[in-house]
């Protein structure tokens, strides 16, 4: 569903990156009551001396750092919901590069190239994943209940181990819960 696109001049290390893909992993589900088998978070390195990214007309050398994100929108989803996850990812991103959030004094000389200049959501007009049109943003209850019997039998095909991952966690994570039927036993998919 989502897709996150994490833009970096300043060096990841591996671990920088796994910390930070698995914070915006479990910020955006739990935000959004979503399965972390949708959301994707891809790491494109950027040498700002290039010349190649611009603000005010003018090349940025110092930094590019951004994240960039594809989302499902609906009215479910509030303006409101999207500047609070922003704020989470932003201090997701200064934990991941400086083991902790910053304050506004802490940045200029060398936190200048660590810093985050934005984070952005743009709405998606549909998707189609893993073999399944998903739902608009807040119908999920209904659509997953559609899609169990195509997720149960992927998940058992060879080289799917996704959708076995999907299942586990709509079994054990208490936020996935609510999308199956009331009354339901998560153990019968």
């Amino acid at each position: 569903m989502p897709l996150y696109e994490v833009y970096h001049s300043y060096p990841l290390t591996i671990e920088q990156r796994q910390t930070l893909a698995k914070s915006i992993t479990d910020l955006h589900c739990t935000t959004f009551t979503t399965p972390s088998f949708f959301v994707h978070v891809r790491f494109i390195a950027h040498d700002p001396r290039d010349q190649t990214y611009f603000t005010a007309g003018k090349p940025r050398t110092v930094n590019s750092n951004r994240i960039i994100c594809t989302v499902r929108t609906s009215p479910a989803r509030l303006k409101s919901d999207f500047e609070t996850l922003a704020g989470k990812i932003e201090d997701a991103w200064y934990n991941a590069v400086n083991g902790h959030t910053l304050a506004g004094d802490e940045f200029g000389g060398e936190t200048a190239i660590r810093r985050l200049l934005m984070v952005t959501f743009i709405p998606m007009v549909a998707i189609r994943e893993g073999g399944m049109t998903l739902p608009e943003a807040g119908k999920e209850n209904d659509w997953l209940q559609d899609q169990l019997s195509f997720i149960k039998q992927m998940s058992e095909r060879s080289g799917m181990e996704d959708f076995a991952e999907m299942l586990q966690e709509l079994k054990e994570k208490k936020y996935l819960k609510s999308l199956l039927k009331e009354g339901e036993e998560p153990n019968k998919f």
